[in-house]
C-alpha cells in the first residue's frame, strides 16, 4: 500500500512507475482487499484511499474512484486516469477516457510520453494511439523531444509511430537512417526508403546506412558497383558484393590476393580472402599471423577455418598450435576453434601448459577450450583438475561445466583411456570432501575405476 510520500516520489520519477504502483495494488486488492467495496467511506476518501481504489482489483471499486478522480488536483491524478484508459473494464475506461480529454492539454500530457507509449501497446483498442500519441507527436517540440529521449523502448515504438502516421519529411527520414545511433531505427527506416522503388537516396544510404540497408542498397545497384565494395569492413556488405561479382563473372578471391600482394592489408582484405579464397591461398593468409593488429590476425585465423576444414590436413594442427598462446583473446578463440576435435592424448601436456595458473587468462581458457574438445573424458579430467588447484579463479567455470557434463548420457558409451582414467580417479580420491560421496560415486561408476 502506497503512502503519499512515495506518490510524491512516483511524480517526479519516470512516469511509466504508475504501471507499477497499478499492478502492485490491484495484486494487493486481490489478496487482501476483498470487500473493500462495502468498506470505503466514499463521501470522504483520503488521498491514499483513492488511489488504492482506482488501482483495485474490483471494477465496481474502480469506476466510482475514477469518477473522483477526475476533480482531483493531486499529481497522481493525470497519470493514473491516463493508466486507467486502457482498463479492462468499458465503463471504467470511458470515465477515464472523457476525463483526460475534457480536462488535460498536450503540455500536461507531454511528462507521459513514456507511459502513453507503454500504454498503447497494452490497449485494448486504437484510442490511447488516435487520442494520445499521435495528437502528442504532432507538436514538432515534442516530437523532437521524443525521438531524442534516451529511452530505447520508447523511441522505438515513437518513430514507428511518427513514420505510420506520416509525422516524417523524407529529409527527416534519410538524417535518421544515416545518423541515428540505434541500428534497429536505422535498419527500418532505410528498409521504409528503399521500399519506395526508384529511390533517390540508394548511393546515401549504401554509403551511410545500417549493414542490412547497405546491402540491399548495393544489390539495387548491381555489380559495377560491388567490385568497388569488395572490401567493405561490413562483413554482410561485403558478402553481398561477392556474391554480385561472382553472379556477374568475376572472381572475388582475385581481387582479394591482388590487394594483399600489393600491400593494401586491411582487416576486410584479409577477411575477403578467407571467405572465398582456395587451398593455394593457405600461406598468403598465414603471412598475417604476425600482423600487429590483433582484427587482421583474426580474420586470417578464421579464413584458415574454412580453408582447412578437412580433418585430415595436417597444416591445421600446426598452425593453430602456433597461435594458442596469442596476446590477443580475439586470437586464441579463433585457433582453439581451428584445433577443436584434431588434438589427441600425445597434445595433452602441451596443452595443460598453456593451462597453467600463471598462463594469462585467455590463452588458459583458449587451450582448456581445446583440451575439453578432444573427448568427453578429457573434458571430465580438465574440469577436475582445475577444480583441485587451491584458489583457482576458473573453478566456478569447471563446477558448472562439470554439472552440464553429467547430465550427458553419452559417457556411457565410452570408456577413457587407461592413463586418463588413473588420472580421474586420482582426482576423485582427491576431491571427494569437496564433491560428496555421491557425486564421487557417480562418476566413479561412469568412468567405472
Amino acid at each position: 500500500m502506497a503512502t503519499e510520500e512515495e506518490l510524491d516520489a512516483l511524480a517526479a520519477g519516470d512516469s511509466r512507475g504508475w504501471l507499477v504502483l497499478d499492478e502492485a495494488e490491484r495484486r494487493w486488492s486481490w489478496y487482501y482487499g476483498q470487500g473493500r467495496r462495502r468498506a470505503l467511506p466514499w463521501g470522504r476518501l483520503s488521498r491514499v484511499q483513492l488511489v488504492e481504489a482506482v488501482c483495485d482489483a474490483d471494477g465496481y471499486v474502480r469506476e466510482p474512484a475514477v469518477r473522483q478522480l477526475r476533480s482531483s488536483r493531486d499529481p497522481e491524478a493525470l497519470p493514473l486516469l491516463v493508466v486507467r484508459c486502457v482498463d479492462w473494464v468499458r465503463q471504467v475506461r470511458e470515465v477515464a477516457r472523457a476525463a483526460v480529454l475534457d480536462r488535460f492539454s498536450q503540455a500536461d500530457l507531454a511528462p507521459l510520453l513514456p507511459l502513453v507509449v507503454v500504454l498503447s501497446r497494452r490497449a485494448v483498442d486504437d484510442w490511447v494511439d488516435e487520442h494520445l500519441l499521435q495528437p502528442m507527436l504532432r507538436s514538432p517540440e515534442l516530437l523532437d523531444l521524443a525521438l531524442a529521449t534516451a529511452d530505447l523502448r520508447t523511441r522505438r515504438m515513437v518513430h514507428e509511430t511518427a513514420v505510420r502516421a506520416g509525422l516524417l519529411s523524407d529529409e527527416r527520414l534519410v538524417s535518421i537512417a544515416v545518423h541515428d545511433h540505434d541500428d534497429v531505427i536505422r535498419t527500418r527506416t532505410g528498409h521504409l526508403l528503399l521500399d519506395r522503388g526508384d529511390s533517390p537516396y540508394v548511393q546515401l544510404l549504401l554509403d551511410g546506412g545500417a549493414p542490412k540497408v547497405r546491402a540491399r542498397a548495393l544489390q539495387l545497384l548491381g555489380a559495377e558497383t560491388a567490385r568497388e565494395r569488395l572490401a567493405e569492413s561490413s562483413s554482410l556488405v561485403r558478402s553481398m558484393a561477392q556474391a554480385l561479382v561472382l553472379h556477374a563473372g568475376g572472381d572475388p578471391a582475385a581481387y582479394y590476393r591482388d590487394a594483399l600482394r600489393s600491400g593494401a592489408v586491411t582487416r576486410a582484405t584479409v577477411a575477403g580472402l578467407g571467405e572465398t579464397g582456395t587451398l593455394d591461398d593457405v600461406d598468403l593468409l598465414r603471412a598475417h599471423f604476425v600482423d600487429e593488429r590483433p582484427r587482421v590476425r583474426v580474420a586470417a585465423v578464421r579464413g584458415l577455418r574454412r580453408l582447412l576444414a578437412n580433418p585430415s590436413d595436417p597444416r591445421a594442427v600446426r598452425y593453430g598450435r602456433e597461435l594458442l598462446a596469442d596476446p590477443s583473446p580475439g586470437v586464441v578463440r579463433e585457433a582453439a576453434a581451428l584445433l577443436d576435435g584434431r588434438l589427441g592424448p600425445a597434445d595433452r601436456p602441451f596443452l595443460l601448459g598453456l593451462a597453467a595458473p600463471a598462463r594469462p587468462v585467455h590463452v588458459r581458457r583458449g587451450a582448456l577450450t581445446v583440451l575439453r574438445g578432444s573427448s568427453r573424458w578429457s573434458r571430465l579430467a580438465t574440469d577436475l583438475w582445475l577444480l583441485s588447484v587451491p584458489g583457482e579463479p576458473l573453478a566456478d567455470e569447471a563446477r558448472r561445466d562439470l554439472d552440464d557434463w553429467r547430465q550427458d548420457g553419452s559417457s556411457a558409451f565410452t570408456r577413457p583411456s587407461p592413463d586418463l582414467a588413473a588420472r580421474i580417479a586420482e582426482l576423485l580420491a582427491e576431491l571427494e570432501p569437496r564433491l560428496g560421496p555421491a557425486v564421487t560415486a557417480e562418476l566413479r561408476r561412469l568412468v567405472q575405476v
